[in-house]
Order: structure tokens, then sequence, then C-alpha cells
């Protein structure tokens, strides 16, 4: 099956004329042109996995959806998390930041000025959480550009699935998979904020806030 997903504008596989002279890439270069890189979701049971047992998340799930749809999911997921989240966000060659846990809808609507960004930008991450003692549910937005999540209400989330027409899919597969390439957004957009000004951004308005005690 040939790939149908719809990429952010800042990731594309390789041209034959970019393929250095690496067997491995020709190889995944040639897989790639018929990868099952469709929308759609995994699904998997965290019952099923002995490491995990003792993390408060009942299932984890990775998301393929068409780039024009992905903040709109984010949107949905994020109703899943309680009141208070807390906001992951990073460049993609150092660790994630951590803010601290605020009011979920007052984080969503700062965030989503920059939704253009975060949706787009092949060189940031960034995610919700939510993480104590007994449950974890967080939402994560790798430089691909596509969701993983871990949650705890199956029926919830699957609703949401089924609402975007997302089906689960065994042997779906992800565009970080195969070689690609990785373009700045400004270049194909000048009024977008570039993604070390928008961790500056995320850096004063997260980082440097009173923390948020939890009940």
């Amino acid at each position: 099956m040939k790939p149908t997903l719809e990429f952010p504008k800042t990731i594309r596989f390789l041209n034959r004329d970019e393929i250095p002279n690496n067997p491995s890439i020709l190889k995944g270069w040639e897989e790639s042109k018929t990868a099952n890189i469709v929308q759609g979701y995994t699904f998997r049971l965290n019952k099923n996995n002995p490491e995990n047992k003792s993390i408060g998340f009942n299932f984890f799930a990775e998301i393929n959806i068409d780039n024009s749809d992905l903040w709109s999911l984010v949107l949905s997921l994020s109703q899943t998390l309680p009141d208070v989240a807390a906001v992951l966000f990073g460049d993609i060659d150092f660790d994630l930041n951590y803010g601290n846990y605020e009011e979920r809808d007052g984080i969503l609507e700062f965030i989503s000025q920059y939704k253009k960004e975060l949706t787009q930008d092949a060189f940031i991450s960034f995610g919700l959480i939510y993480n104590d003692d007994e449950s974890l549910v967080e939402i994560f937005i790798d430089e691909s550009k596509y969701i993983k999540y871990w949650g705890i209400d199956e029926n919830f989330f699957r609703e949401i699935m089924n609402d975007f027409g997302l089906k689960e899919i065994e042997n779906l597969e992800f565009v970080d998979e195969y070689p690609k390439v990785r373009e700045v957004l400004t270049r194909f957009d000048k009024a977008a904020v570039d993604s070390k000004t928008l961790i500056e951004i995320f850096s004063e308005k997260y980082l440097n806030q009173p923390l948020f005690i939890l009940n």
C-alpha cells in the first residue's frame, strides 16, 4: 500500500538523488514507497506488558492522522486529562522541559496560539501530561508529528477515534520508521515563529511559575 497520510510540509521522504551511498538507507527508501503509513491507530493494553505494570496507564496507542486534523485531535484527546495538566516541550536535540501543573484549559488557550508551529515544526516535540501515584494520561507529539498516547479510559478514547473516522490497524507504520527529511517551518511560512523562539516563549511561560499543588 502506498503511503496516503498527509504529512506536514516540513517532513518528506528522501528523493532518489538525496540518498547517500548506504545500503540500509537505500533499502529503507525503497520500502517507504509501499509503507502502510495511513490514518489509523495501534492499541496495546498495559496489562500485557509486565515492565509497565506499576505505571498508572491502562493502554498505549500510536495515532496517524492527516496533519491538517492533528490539532483538532489533540484538543479532543486533551479532554481525557483531568482539569489540571502540565505541558511538555523541547527541541528534538535536547531533553524535554516539563512545565508545572496548571489549569488544563488555560494551557490549551495559550498553546493554541502556536498550533501551526506545534503541528508542523519538525524540530519541536510537545505534549500534555497528568501523572500522580495512581494514574498517567499523556498526549505526546514528537518531531514526526504523530501522536503517542498513554490513557486510562478505553471507551472514551475509542469514541474519539470513531469521531475522527480512525480505525485500529495492527500493521500500521509511521514516518519515522523510514529515512526522511526535516525542513524548518520558516522556509515555507515566513510568519511562523521559529523553534528557538517558541521554546523561549514556552520556557518563560511554563518554567518560571509557582508550583501548582495537587490534592
